[in-house]
């Protein structure tokens, strides 16, 4: 045998570079990563959008993931979807999994869906779970979600269905004459400034638990209100990470405004503030 046919046969050695690369286990499948990377229903949808379709829209929020989906309340069908999520790629791929996984289907059927469903679907290989800790811990989030949008569906159907009933009602009689959005908004403004403050600060606790502080905190932040006034003018001291957050002031600043305004009052203004950490908050311990 010749020498060339010796350095033919000779397999080769694996460097350490490539021992080490396989000795690293991977925490999640490819899939995951490219999902998370590029999501394609990121967003939100809002009641304007289902009124205009004379759609219901069904909003289910748990921990660091949020969906969105515009119904058919006649077929209960789920005619589009868009998810937020707070978390990481694992928490991305799951809600864009499952807003491109659930668009056509009836609302019964989608809230059926099974985390190891999700899991098998995220996978790079069928033999290979898709993420190292396994699917009851990678996508524990999901049943709860599920579970939230199948019972808020009653009742966002039942609003789809009298808005839908009203358009036709106006439809019919030309003469009846419709608020515009304008007027609309300015009755809510004007409905607001009468509440007692008491109440006016238990809303505005209740929109910042659940859809702001959820965000925060995932990022080891959080916000408490140090003052309000005027109805509209909310003094707010960032902790944790986001006292030191340069979007505190910026991107977030602007999330936690315009959420309020559409919620509560057009008016509102958050002006954070820097304080001793001593200070008694306005906001419940």
């Amino acid at each position: 045998m010749s020498d060339q046919q010796e350095i033919r046969e000779t397999p080769s050695i694996p460097s350490h570079e490539d021992k080490a690369k396989e000795a690293i286990p991977k925490p999640f499948s490819e899939k995951i990563a490219s999902l998370a990377a590029n999501p394609r229903h990121r967003g939100a949808f809002f009641t304007e959008d289902a009124t205009a379709k004379d759609l219901a829209l069904v909003t289910a929020k748990y921990k660091d993931i949020k969906v969105y989906w515009l119904v058919d309340p006649q077929s209960d069908l789920i005619y589009d979807t868009k998810f937020f999520s707070y978390g990481g790629p694992v928490s991305m791929a799951m809600g864009e999994m499952l807003c491109s996984l659930v668009k056509g289907m009836k609302i019964d059927t989608a809230c059926d869906i099974s985390l190891e469903e999700i899991e098998s679907l995220l996978r790079d290989d069928a033999d290979v779970p898709s993420t190292e800790l396994g699917a009851e811990a990678s996508f524990a989030n999901l049943p709860t979600l599920l579970a939230t949008a199948k019972e808020t569906y009653p009742s966002a159907k039942a609003l789809a269905l009298a808005s839908t009933q009203l358009k036709e009602a106006a439809a019919q009689n030309p003469g009846l004459r419709k608020k515009t959005v304008y007027e609309s908004l300015t009755e809510g403004d004007q409905a607001w400034m009468k509440k007692p403050k008491e109440e006016q600060l238990a809303a505005i606790e209740e929109v910042l638990t659940r859809d702001i502080r959820p965000g925060l905190n995932s990022d080891g932040g959080d916000l408490q209100i140090v003052e309000f006034n005027e109805g509209t003018h909310l003094k707010v001291k960032y902790q944790g990470a986001c006292g030191s957050c340069g979007s505190s002031v910026g991107a977030t600043l602007s999330f936690i405004e315009d959420t309020l305004r559409r919620q509560l009052h057009g008016g509102f203004r958050v002006e954070p503030i820097e304080i001793p950490d001593a200070f008694e908050y306005m906001s419940p311990p």
